[in-house]
This record gives structure tokens, C-alpha cells and sequence, in this order.
């Protein structure tokens, strides 16, 4: 019979949670210490398959490299941040001791094989937690309720999206200008309810009436704008300041 740590980490291996909203798709999941695999002679890797997440393109995969135990010790490798064969269904992350091989005393001290190999990735339980951000269309319509539109700090475009019958036509509303300084614009040819601005995190930061919006105070970086539109239809859009 399994452990529950066995069947724990099995989990956590093919966990992958998908939430679309409006035209962005964002995943998350996390590999297990059971996943990595020696690299030559220098280090280790593993490889991440998003595929159950379904992204149609490459998206923005954030990554950060985390001990399920807390048994640590992972300050002493590099790499993590770097990705490797990044495609919609996956990618690959390499670690080496800092000095790969290292010939830090501290690392050696604590009995690590020199170089990096498997035995220790397991042994501190290290997996790859990741996020997948996709700046797409993901859903039939650019309606609903949500207030949480997330954005990846991609450059700004255009949404995509397919036009169907009783979908607002998004390329008619027009976010101007882009970068903005002290005031966007928001152009639009049909009637405008309201419109909402969100920060990365999903925080609302000001909602407004008019199509002329200030932003004075808020800080550089990037943002949304949700646009309550005619029989209850949103247009979502992101701007810089």
C-alpha cells in the first residue's frame, strides 16, 4: 500500500490548475523531487509538461524552486529563473552548484555529492513550482462577471478574440494614448457603462465613469482596464503608464 507521502507527491506531480478569464488563461502546477534528472556531469534537470493545461501558445512561465518539506539547502544551487525550450506544452529547468562543480567548504561539509546530482534533489525534496500566464482569447465571449482579469507585463496589443453573434466587436474600443502619463482615453463608438482599472494582483484600483480617466497616481507598470459596455457586455484592455 502507498504511503501518504508517496500518494502526496504523486499529486503534486500532475496537478495543474487552469483559470481563463476573459482573454487571459493562467496556470499553475508543480513537479515532484522524483522528477529530476542527472545532467552530464555538471548538474541536474527537469522537465515541466504543462500539456493538461491546453495553452494554444507559448506562454510567460514563472518558476520558482521550493523544498514540499522545508528541508532547504536550495540557496546553494543556480538556474533556477532560467528556461530553457519553452513551448505551449512544457519546458526545462537545469541547477548546478553555484561553482558547479562547487568548492564551497559549507557545501561540501554538508556530505552533497559533488557535482549536483539527483540523490540530492530528492533527498531535499525540491520541486518546480510554475506558473503559465497566456495572453489570449481562452473563452467564447468577452462577458462575464469576474473582477479578476490578470495580466502577464507582456507588451501591450491587441486582444484577440472570436467575433460572434451578440459579441462586442473589441477592436471598436480603443485605449489611447499607450503608454499613458497623466490620462488614457477610452474611445469607443456604443455606450460606456463604466470603467474599472486593476493592478497585476488583481486589485481594484479605481473605477470611473467618464471616458477620460486619470492615473496620475499610479505608479509605473502595467494595467488593466475593464469596460462595462451595452446589454451588460465587458471589454477588457491593458495599458502602460
Amino acid at each position: 500500500m502507498k504511503s501518504l507521502k508517496t500518494i502526496f507527491l504523486t499529486i503534486l506531480a500532475i496537478f495543474c490548475l487552469v483559470v481563463v478569464q476573459g482573454q487571459v488563461k493562467i496556470s499553475q502546477g508543480v513537479t515532484s523531487p522524483n522528477d529530476w534528472v542527472n545532467y552530464n556531469t555538471t548538474g541536474i534537470y527537469v522537465d515541466v509538461n504543462t500539456a493538461a493545461c491546453g495553452f494554444k501558445t507559448t506562454p510567460h512561465y514563472l518558476v520558482t524552486l521550493e523544498s514540499i518539506s522545508n528541508k532547504g539547502y536550495h540557496w546553494y544551487v543556480s538556474g533556477t529563473s532560467s528556461i530553457y525550450n519553452a513551448t505551449p506544452t512544457g519546458f526545462r529547468i537545469y541547477l548546478r552548484w553555484t561553482d558547479a562543480p562547487s568548492d564551497l567548504p559549507t557545501v561540501g561539509s554538508l556530505n552533497f555529492p559533488n557535482p549536483l546530482r539527483v540523490s540530492t534533489a530528492k533527498d531535499r525534496e525540491w520541486v518546480i513550482r510554475w506558473t503559465g500566464i497566456e495572453m489570449e482569447d481562452c473563452s467564447k465571449s468577452a462577458t462575464g462577471s469576474s473582477t479578476g482579469e490578470i495580466l502577464s507585463g507582456a507588451k501591450p496589443e491587441e486582444n484577440k478574440m472570436s467575433l460572434e453573434s451578440g459579441t462586442p466587436n473589441i477592436n471598436s474600443l480603443k485605449v489611447f494614448p499607450n503608454p499613458g502619463k497623466e490620462r488614457v482615453v477610452i474611445q469607443y463608438s456604443g455606450f460606456i457603462k463604466k470603467s474599472e482599472i486593476y493592478d497585476l494582483n488583481s486589485r481594484l484600483l479605481g473605477v470611473s465613469t467618464t471616458n477620460s480617466i486619470n492615473i496620475k497616481k499610479l505608479p509605473k507598470g502595467n494595467y488593466i482596464i475593464k469596460v462595462y459596455i451595452e446589454d451588460d457586455k465587458i471589454i477588457t484592455k491593458q495599458f502602460v503608464k
